[in-house]
């Protein structure tokens, strides 16, 4: 993958990562970028199927399309950044990302978005100021 659409697709995501919109400014560990469908699942580098993610996004994701809604018990899709909004599927209480639909709360488990020590970190960001909600 060339520099140009590595750069592009950071500029995409303005700076954060697509699945828990953890600014990359916040953390020292540099993002990745991430395909949506993995390249064993035939997934190929171009633009509508690169993500940027942070390092535990993307080692959690790993090449995941799918998991089980704690909910439902029900197999569902992962979150894809490419094609679906994130505020329809995800928002904040405080520190906590809590999942508004199937997809959301699916994505937050398999991702493990709200492991205590990832919860930890965006509490201590708010606390700061370098974090919003809203993030």
């Amino acid at each position: 993958m060339d520099s140009s659409t590595r750069e592009e697709v950071r500029k995409r995501a303005g700076g954060r990562c697509e699945y828990c919109h953890l600014p990359q400014t916040c953390v020292t560990t540099p993002f990745q970028i991430e395909h949506v469908v993995a390249r064993q699942h035939r997934g190929r580098d171009h633009l509508g199927n690169l993500a940027y993610a942070c390092l535990r996004c993307n080692l959690h994701k790993g090449p995941n399309l799918a998991g089980i809604d704690p909910e439902s018990q029900t197999l569902t899709r992962l979150f894809n950044p490419r094609r679906q909004i994130w505020s329809r599927h995800f928002k904040w209480d405080g520190a906590l990302l809590i999942g508004k639909t199937a997809v959301g709360r699916t994505t937050i488990e398999v991702l493990a978005m709200n492991n205590p020590e990832r919860i930890a970190l965006r509490q201590e960001l708010l606390d700061q100021g370098l974090l919003t909600e809203q993030s």
